[in-house]
């Protein structure tokens, strides 16, 4: 949700931040603090792969003593290579200065084993840390920031600190310690240090280190320490409960009655009713004329849409909430502010209502933890009515419809705060609205002057209509017209809107109903392979965005678009009948349900689409089939049809006729190729010990002998010639018999030169003594093809009266061949070079033997044990260099 941040909103922000400045300073103190307990490392270095941003955390080590209020962090981190230098050179500490004291022990550089003392009060920068400005949350946390000068690879940053104090808004110790994280820890060490009267719980989760007890100086000390932890690299679409990362929760809350009782504590407001407050509560029942129902309403919608919100949750005021009065005065609050003001506005009404504490990442995870108070993030509030209930969340502007069907986007375990409750509950599953598109398309003609037109009328309800009415109030109609058609260009580039947007808001029923109008200039395009076709698609778009485009199997749970209910219905109405087949699609999973459909009769195709989820994640095991049944959804998301003038139908699938012809031709002629190569052929000795490497001009042709048999399967299939679509619109056009043997034997020559370019290539690179003759028979082939494709193809051009569909109709481009042809075969029948190079006869083992014999009379020849050596080095060189 965008809003704007006001001038009036910024000063109050400034001047709140501005009392806290003058604490908010780094203190130094080389003492460390007594009570540490020592703690032995091992000296490795991790796997250079597991390394990320170029360095990796040596030692993470984090003690608190409860007792004094003192958490100490010692860091240890090397650089590892010039990215590390980059992103590992800088320190940065987040703290709360209006309840911690910031103190920094050390800040060492280590460069070959030698210390490098880094730690100047003056070179630490103060910065307001406000991170969630983007959500309207000021949390008045500070970030002491140094920028380390002259840092290498290979040094190690050494730091130590301490922070003292702790929020006094929680009585009792709560926290969670991590032992692994994104990049790979040589050392992890934690530990808690209480006071033995304290009751600690711990719960572990995942593979956590084993956990060391013992007293010191008669107080509890809790330690676990690690080695080497797992990295767990970032996945797409995983879902905000997921935590794979071994982790101990640590509490010392007994029961969730004990977090009850606190909220309550902070929720007693010592106030009486002022005349702000008791103003606008009369001017609620004044409204509602007696009906508590219609108060609640009244209530909810103005903490709702009037109260903005806006939290400025400094020191205690992160979990405390401001007086109603107050709120009601600024007008603004965050999450426990305003539904603490509802609930007050709604019992001065004789209305029950009670605050609720939820975790909106956990939802119903949060169930697994032990209890505490800060395992929640946020607060909405549930009223009870005439034995009716009802959550709500504050924080949400623009719900509109009847208030019992007020919509609560959370499906969770939660916390209400009244008095006698000791566990958590279950929300209710969300009151699930719909997203319906019904478009016509009005489809023209091929004619450039003719216009297609299409009307989109689409239906929010429920949670859909609030989502649609707060993006319409906060970027405006024009706004909204705007981006509605940068959309659709996307699917149709001729685009414009052909009138305004026409936005009908039923407010009572909270269903919103929006009309578009559009016309497409050039709706028929050409294809970019079948160019003499035309080609118009159409697009169930709203179901797209709901599916995942998950690529592989992982154990991580995937999450869903959830709530998500999405029909969308094309109907088409064609300028002529089409030949086109009924389908119909129902995926049913007990996670999920689609349902495809597409009916033509007549004139008009009708393409209905139906996406629902039921969950908000999958689990891994789940994942395989939503895979193959998310690729099976999107192949059916596009539907094109094509028009050639004469014939239309839906594209795709392979022709079966072509494709046998292509195979058996290929089978046949590769034996036939295989016969030629290995026919024996008579060897000249003296022309192979002197044979010369491929080299000189030879380089260029080498080329072309490389890649053809990748630019003539490219090329093959460029034609289109395996398209069923095409194969069963020539067999029914008038000229059937043309274009059916057109393509026969389009398959039959391109398969005959494909087989020909690898047996041209085996043989080149082999310097076979018949590869001259062969490639010129190849090259004279190659060109015949060439001409007789541009000659039918001029033909095609002529019958048709219409661009040719596809091979070469370019006179220059045929002429170029033929100069290249005629050069080249004039070459190999002149070139001393060819003569002496393509001179190895089949088989091989031939000449080998004659080879080795030859060479064993010259070495008979020679006398001397010299003389043999050099003899053979001689010509065991010329021989490598020759084979």
């Amino acid at each position: 949700m965008i809003k704007k941040i006001t001038l009036s909103t910024i000063l109050t922000i400034f001047t709140v931040l501005l009392s806290f400045a003058g604490n908010g300073k780094v203190n130094i103190n080389k003492q460390l603090p007594s009570w540490l307990q020592k703690v032995d490392v091992i000296n490795k270095k991790p796997p250079y792969k597991n390394i990320q941003d170029g360095y990796y955390i040596f030692l993470f080590e984090r003690q608190n003593n409860l007792e004094t209020k003192e958490h100490y962090t010692h860091i240890i981190r090397e650089i590892s290579n010039s990215s590390g230098v980059q992103n590992g050179s800088e320190i940065s500490v987040s703290y709360d200065p209006s309840y911690e004291k910031l103190i920094f022990h050390k800040l060492v550089v280590w460069r070959a084993g030698k210390p490098i003392n880094k730690l100047v009060s003056e070179n630490f920068k103060i910065l307001q840390n406000e991170e969630e400005l983007s959500r309207f949350i000021y949390s008045g946390l500070f970030t002491a920031y140094l920028i380390l000068d002259d840092i290498r690879k290979g040094d190690r940053i050494e730091y130590a600190y301490t922070t003292q104090g702790s929020n006094p808004v929680f009585p009792k110790y709560a926290s969670t310690i991590y032992f692994e994280g994104n990049s790979q820890i040589v050392n992890v060490y934690n530990n808690i240090i209480f006071d033995p009267n304290r009751k600690m719980r711990t719960k572990t989760f995942n593979d956590t280190p084993v956990l060391n007890k013992s007293v010191v100086n008669g107080l509890n000390v809790f330690e676990w320490q690690n080695t080497m932890s797992k990295t767990y690299p970032d996945q797409d679409f995983v879902p905000s409960s997921y935590n794979p990362f071994a982790r101990v929760q640590i509490s010392e809350y007994q029961s969730w009655e004990e977090v009850v009782d606190w909220g309550l504590s902070i929720q007693n407001f010592d106030i009486k009713n002022t005349t702000l407050l008791n103003n606008k509560i009369a001017d609620l029942k004044s409204k509602s004329k007696g009906n508590k129902e219609k108060y609640l309403e009244l209530a909810t919608r103005f903490v709702q849409d009037e109260i903005r919100y806006m939290g400025i949750e400094m020191g205690e005021y992160s979990n405390r909430p401001n007086t109603p009065d107050k709120v009601l005065n600024q007008r603004y609050g965050d999450c426990k502010d305003k539904s603490n003001l509802l609930c007050y506005l709604l019992k001065a009404n004789g209305i029950d209502a009670y605050s609720v504490f939820i975790d909106t990442y956990l939802n119903n995870e949060t169930a697994k933890l032990l209890p505490s108070p800060n395992v929640f993030n946020h607060e909405t509030l549930v009223v009870e009515l005439n034995d009716r209930k009802v959550y709500i969340d504050p924080t949400i502007s623009n719900q509109r419809g009847p208030i019992f069907d007020n919509y609560y986007p959370y499906t969770a375990k939660v916390l209400v705060i009244k008095k006698g409750v000791k566990d958590l509950i279950s929300t209710p599953r969300p009151n699930l609205g719909r997203l319906h598109s019904f478009t016509v398309f009005k489809v023209a003609d091929t004619s450039t002057k003719s216009k297609t037109s299409f009307i989109i009328t689409t239906t929010y309800s429920n949670n859909y209509a609030n989502t649609f009415r707060d993006d319409l109030n906060t970027k405006g109609e024009e706004s909204l017209e705007k981006s509605y058609i940068e959309y659709y260009t996307n699917f149709y580039p001729g685009l414009s809107m052909k009138g305004p947007l026409t936005i009908k808001d039923d407010e009572l029923e909270n269903v919103i109903t929006v009309k578009e109008e559009y016309e497409i200039n050039n709706f028929w395009t050409k294809d970019e392979n079948l160019k003499s076709k035309k080609i118009a698609y159409f697009y169930g778009d709203l179901i797209n965005n709901q599916i995942n485009d998950l690529k592989k199997f992982r154990n991580a749970p995937m999450s869903m678009q959830f709530p998500s209910t999405v029909e969308q219905q094309i109907k088409i109405i064609l300028p002529r009948t089409w030949n086109l087949q009924n389908e119909n699609l129902t995926i049913d999973d007990e996670n999920y349900r689609f349902v495809y459909s597409a009916n033509a009769k007549k004139d008009t195709l009708t393409l209905n689409y139906y996406y629902q989820s039921f969950v908000s994640a999958l689990p891994p095991i789940a994942l395989d089939k939503y895979i193959k049944d998310s690729k099976q959804i999107s192949a059916l998301l596009s539907y094109g049809i094509y028009w050639d003038g004469d014939v239309a139908g839906d594209l795709g699938g392979l022709a079966a006729m072509p494709f046998s012809i292509a195979i058996i031709t290929l089978i046949l002629f590769s034996f036939i190729a295989m016969y030629v190569y290995t026919r024996h052929t008579a060897y000249n000795l003296e022309a192979i010990k002197n044979a010369r490497k491929i080299q000189g001009w030879l380089i260029v042709p080498a080329i072309g002998i490389t890649v053809s048999p990748v630019t003539i399967l490219f090329a093959t299939f460029k034609l289109e010639i395996f398209n069923q679509a095409i194969w069963s619109a020539m067999q029914t056009s008038e000229h059937s018999v043309f274009f059916v043997w057109s393509v026969v034997l389009t398959v039959i020559v391109n398969t005959i030169l494909f087989v020909s370019s690898i047996f041209i290539l085996i043989s080149f690179y082999n310097r076979r003594d018949f590869f001259p003759k062969y490639y010129i028979g190849f090259l004279c082939f190659n060109f015949v093809v060439l001409s007789a494709d541009y000659f039918a193809n001029a033909y095609l051009t002529k019958i048709v009266a219409t661009e040719a569909a596809n091979g070469t109709n370019d006179l220059g481009f045929l002429v170029v061949k033929g100069i290249f042809a005629i050069i080249w075969i004039v070459y190999f029948i002149k070139s001393d070079r060819v003569k002496e190079t393509f001179v190895f006869s089949y088989p091989g083992s031939a000449w080998r033997m004659a080879m080795v014999k030859d060479l064993n009379e010259q070495f008979e020849k020679n006398d001397g044990a010299n003389d043999e050596q050099a003899f053979n080095d001689k010509e065991i060189v010329k021989i490598d260099e020759r084979l």
